[in-house]
């Protein structure tokens, strides 16, 4: 279970601190930490975020990517497991 990070609109809160986010990034931080333990799958993002009529894209990458630069510097990370999905750990474990 992740500890002291909860998203707010467009900001996660980290310890007492505010983070500020884009509006896709705090949906996504949210699905993720949604998810728990378990991987959540691109498609699965593109799914919840786009709906069912989504065409193929790097959103989601983009979105990860802008996502760890900010959390990492705050002992958070989401990792990538091949072909199941992502999911967030705190100081680095996985």
């Amino acid at each position: 279970m992740i500890t002291g990070l909860r998203t707010e609109t467009r900001a996660a809160m980290v310890g007492g601190a505010r983070l500020p986010l884009s509006p896709t990034e705090s949906k996504v931080l949210q699905l993720i930490i949604d998810a728990g333990e378990a991987p959540i799958s691109r498609a699965s993002l593109e799914e919840k975020l786009y709906g069912a009529n989504t065409c193929k894209s790097n959103t989601v990458e983009v979105t990860i990517c802008r996502l760890r630069q900010k959390l990492g510097q705050h002992g958070y990370r989401i990792n990538a497991t091949r072909n199941r999905g992502y999911t967030i750990s705190q100081d680095g474990a996985a």
